[in-house]
């Protein structure tokens, strides 16, 4: 595994983390999971999209045989 992929998986391990969080902090203020989990899951689409356009990975690794 090279250094820019072990970044880049940091990244989105963090911004999953953010995801989850921000997740859980609108389903209690709205007192509404429903609004909670489609608010991570949200924040986790775009960051993970984001975080594939500034590393130029169209989508997951190839396996090489």
């Amino acid at each position: 595994m090279t250094t820019d992929s072990t970044r880049r998986r940091l990244l989105v391990t963090v911004l999953t983390g953010i995801g989850v969080a921000l997740g859980v902090v609108v389903a209690l203020l709205t007192s509404d999971v429903i609004v909670g989990v489609i608010a991570g899951a949200g924040f986790i689409a775009v960051a993970t999209q984001m975080v594939n356009l500034w590393t130029r990975h169209s989508g997951p690794p190839v396996a090489h045989h």
